[in-house]
């Protein structure tokens, strides 16, 4: 139900007509506009893409940021993200665009790691990751996302603590990398 201020004279007025006009304000300007009901299909599609970006953001969370630091610094993986972020935009969001097209064989990949597959487990669970299970069901593990990290890492900000590459991380590599994502410079 529109409310309205000044009905004899329609000064003001917000809220539904009808089921078919909306009133508000922009800018403290009064306007009209047809409702619109967002459209939300559910497809497969858009639930890979919301599954993806859930993953990623999941890894993300395990990274040491300004605002979860004492100090607010925030660690060396994070002061890299934003530096290396796209023009106006944020670091996970950065980080999400880019590994949103490699999402699917960094999965693949991690998923045919056989000796460095426990020690990528055990590195998470030292970064408190936990796995995740997606919109679509498909669990997640902490290494696989840690996985994703140091691929990121690795491929955009210019990490070099691993010898060879991360799909023969050693421990101390991955424990380093750890270091990398939670601890303050």
């Amino acid at each position: 139900m529109a409310k309205v201020t000044g009905p004899l004279m329609s000064l003001d007025a917000s809220g539904t007509v009808a089921k078919t006009a909306t009133f508000s304000k922009w800018k403290g300007r009064n306007y009209v506009r047809v409702r619109v009901i967002p459209m939300n299909p559910q497809s497969d599609a858009q639930q890979t893409l919301r599954s993806t970006l859930g993953t990623i953001a999941r890894a993300c969370s395990a990274v040491l940021t300004a605002s979860k630091d004492t100090l607010s610094v925030g660690s060396q993986f994070f002061l890299d993200a934003v530096t290396n972020a796209l023009a106006g935009q944020s670091w996970i969001s950065t980080l999400q665009k880019r590994l949103n097209a490699s999402f699917a064989s960094l999965v693949t990949a991690y998923g045919v790691l056989t000796t460095v597959k426990s020690d990528y487990e055990t590195a998470s669970a030292s970064a408190g990751m936990e796995s995740y299970t997606d919109k679509m069901g498909v669990v997640h593990t902490g290494g696989e996302q840690l996985y994703m990290l140091a691929s990121y890492a690795v491929n955009y900000l210019s990490y070099t603590g691993f010898a060879t590459d991360i799909d023969t991380a050693s421990a101390i590599e991955l424990s380093t990398f750890v270091t990398y994502i939670k601890t303050t410079v």
